[in-house]
């Protein structure tokens, strides 16, 4: 499991939170991800770089 820092927004809430989150690579990196070039460590980067960026969606009880 890859993590990061936790999203901004909700890491400063007065309740218990992890203080990290998962960073999804996205398909089309999973071969490079899982058999990376050793000498191509920008390579490695640029995957994490260009991920998913998680997001939360709420609605208020109505």
């Amino acid at each position: 499991m890859i993590k990061t820092d936790p999203v901004v927004k909700y890491s400063s809430l007065n309740c218990v939170t992890v203080d990290r989150c998962i960073i999804p690579i996205k398909m089309k990196h999973i071969d490079a991800w899982l058999n990376p070039d050793p000498s191509n460590l920008a390579a490695l980067y640029a995957i994490l770089d260009d991920r998913q960026r998680p997001y939360y969606e709420h609605r208020l009880a109505a």
